[in-house]
């Protein structure tokens, strides 16, 4: 299980407003790292998402613990990382929400597996939501890959689009 992560934004309490709405949390200050917030969702689990501002890092400090230090931001804050999260806001829902921040979101189908909503957050990061029904499906299809012989086939038939490792 994974009781956070973190991500960063250019405009971090907007991020994390959008976070707490379409996840029913709350927003809090994130005194470490001066600018940011962290969400959490009052579920017995500890879920959160910590928003940094843009540009930052952590790096090693011994057994104090990381600290944060900012690097220039870079022109395109494109990453290969993303996480998937599951709410009970409704498709349409995070779809609005999503239009109102102005952030691109469509409703994808992963391999004919499972679907999710891909949201881009500040139009630069994806976030894969997933309402009730969607997290149905990806429930049952990773149970059923750990229950597989040979869990390696399990995503043969989804392969990469034909515009895969262009360059962006």
């Amino acid at each position: 299980m994974i009781h956070h992560l973190s991500v960063s934004a250019a405009d971090p309490q907007g991020a994390a407003e959008f976070f707490a709405k379409v996840m029913d949390g709350v927003v809090v200050d994130f005194p470490p790292n001066p600018g940011s917030y962290m969400v959490f969702k009052a579920d017995g689990m500890g879920t959160g998402i910590e928003i940094y501002p843009a540009g930052s890092v952590m790096v090693p400090n011994g057994d104090p613990g990381a600290i944060f230090t900012r690097q220039s931001e870079a022109q395109d804050r494109r990453s290969p990382t993303h996480f998937a999260l599951s709410v009970s806001t409704s498709r349409d829902d995070v779809l609005a929400m999503a239009a109102d921040k102005g952030w691109e979101a469509y409703v994808c189908d992963r391999g004919g597996h499972f679907h999710v909503i891909e949201v881009w957050v500040e139009n630069a990061w994806l976030v894969e939501i997933l309402p009730l029904d969607f997290a149905a499906e990806y429930l049952t299809f990773a149970n059923a890959v750990s229950a597989l012989a040979d869990p390696n086939t399990a995503l043969d038939s989804h392969q990469p689009q034909a515009r895969t490792l262009e360059h962006a």
